[in-house]
């Protein structure tokens, strides 16, 4: 399987910044642990432009649409990256879209658009004040949404595949 090389990464935003839940945070949600989080949350409005942080193909990209009863993704993308330096391949994912530009097996380039943050509280953002749930994963890729939380015990993923994405895109180019 062929891989794009990403020589540069950039962050999803403008002017992205964590404004909401930091990346390694626990967190609980109407009084029920749900974990440790897995990404950062960028709150930001509704309809602002997400862009692929760098080069890569689109592996997963679908809506789980979330109730007041139940928060959901609502429209996720992941896309698949390979560090030019280290060789090693990881995933970016982007949780909360309104819509998604991008459908699986598609190329992106770096800073192209691949969707825009959901409206607050609606099925397509999963339920949530509008925000984008940014992460950065190097495990091994099952074709499935990653979760957004670790836990202990938990079997879909494990805490060491999950990179603290603000520090991964800064620190790229030197480390790997």
């Amino acid at each position: 399987m062929a891989y794009l090389s990403t020589p540069k990464l950039i962050f999803p935003t403008k002017d992205y910044r964590v404004t909401g839940l930091p990346f390694g945070k626990k967190s609980s949600h109407g009084g029920v642990f749900w974990g440790v989080h897995l990404g950062e949350d960028y709150f930001a409005s509704a309809g602002t432009d997400v862009y692929a942080c760098g080069r890569g193909t689109v592996v997963y990209a679908a809506l789980h649409a979330g109730s007041q009863e139940k928060g959901n993704w609502g429209h996720v993308i992941i896309i698949r990256h390979k560090s030019p330096y280290s060789r090693r391949v990881f995933y970016s994912l982007y949780g909360h879209l309104g819509t998604s530009f991008k459908r699986i097996g598609e190329k992106v380039a770096l800073g192209e658009p691949i969707g825009f943050i959901g409206e607050g509280n609606t099925p397509e953002n999963g339920f949530w004040p509008a925000h984008l749930h940014f992460g950065i994963y190097m495990g091994p890729w099952k074709k499935e949404v990653l979760p957004g939380y670790w836990k202990e015990g938990e079997q879909r993923t494990r805490m060491e595949w999950w990179i603290n994405p603000s520090e991964f895109i800064v620190d790229y180019e030197k480390k790997e």
